[in-house]
């Protein structure tokens, strides 16, 4: 019997889903890659890989304040893992997913990582993804924030 060779799964990083309450509702920032970046002009939420030891929470901080400038208020982590197979590195990509609120007149500042910004309500949001897994994230997030904070939500502090 041969042994079986495997593909490999890692957990490079994070995606931060980044909302705030307006007073027509929850919005959700939506990011638009740069066309030098990985999936150039696709749609999504803040991505960020971790450096040295930071613990996820303290990546979630400082990739918010590279990527747009923002700070959050509160750091919530769900139970949702936006999950894909990654061809240029060939292994199955596993990046948990975080919730971050951030003040209603927050301003976003862009990094050169992304090229635009939009915030949006879920309806919308899910519209200018691509990613099936993607839009169940944000429909679950969004059914969720009608109890704000969920229930399966766990506060999360840097």
């Amino acid at each position: 019997m041969s042994n079986p060779s495997r593909i490999d799964i890692e957990s490079p990083g994070i995606n931060v889903a980044v909302i705030k309450k307006d007073p027509d509702g929850w919005k959700f920032l939506m990011l638009r890659r740069a066309d030098k970046e990985i999936y150039p002009g696709l749609w999504g939420f803040l991505t960020g890989g971790r450096e040295g030891g930071e613990t996820v929470p303290q990546l979630a901080v400082r990739e918010m304040a590279e990527e747009t400038g923002l700070t959050p208020e509160k750091l919530w982590a769900t139970e949702y893992v936006f999950q894909f197979y990654e061809p240029t590195v060939d292994k199955i990509w596993l990046l948990p997913v975080v919730v971050a609120v951030v003040a209603p007149g927050s301003r976003v500042r862009l990094s050169p990582e992304n090229s635009d910004f939009r915030w949006l309500g879920v309806s919308a949001a899910i519209d200018l993804v691509i990613w099936q897994n993607l839009k169940e994230v944000l429909r679950n997030i969004d059914r969720e924030l009608a109890g704000y904070p969920a229930g399966n939500w766990i506060e999360i502090t840097p």
